[in-house]
């Protein structure tokens, strides 16, 4: 059983090790202390196994960063993480992703994300594109 619930201090190494080991640009750990009330994390059987920011501004909420241990990816963890995080009262959802980074396009697709424009040479570690995407709340 999958429990997602609010980041704690407590959370930090293990939220690093995951980000070390799915990002080739990985975020810092002071990037992650000064964001951290905005992320939940996700525990298979107290496992921290996941994490995704949300930072919210008046009726706009941005997808900040999201990872999943490698050995859990695949296997809904990401899915149930997006969905608690549009449960976050917003009426539009914006994130970036990679352009070759289809899987996690196609996680936002699914859950009804829409690409609106393209960030050319976003990620600073190999020039690559990001697509920009919004879900809109009806």
């Amino acid at each position: 059983m999958i429990v997602i619930e609010k980041a704690k201090k407590r959370d930090l190494p293990a939220m690093l090790a995951i980000e070390n080991l799915c990002f080739s640009n990985p975020w810092s750990k002071s990037q992650f202390e000064e964001s951290l009330s905005n992320f939940l994390v996700a525990k298979k059987t107290r496992k921290l196994v996941g994490f995704i920011g949300v930072q919210k501004l008046i009726d706009e909420a941005h997808i900040l960063h999201m990872a999943t241990h490698p050995d859990h990816q695949r296997t809904g963890i990401a899915r149930k993480m997006m969905k608690k995080a549009l449960s976050v009262r917003a009426k539009k959802f914006i994130l970036e992703v990679r352009k070759g980074n289809l899987a996690a396009q196609n996680l936002y697709k699914g859950l009804g994300f829409k690409v609106i424009s393209i960030r050319n040479k976003y990620y600073s570690d190999n020039d690559e594109d990001a697509l920009v995407m919004m879900y809109e709340k009806l």
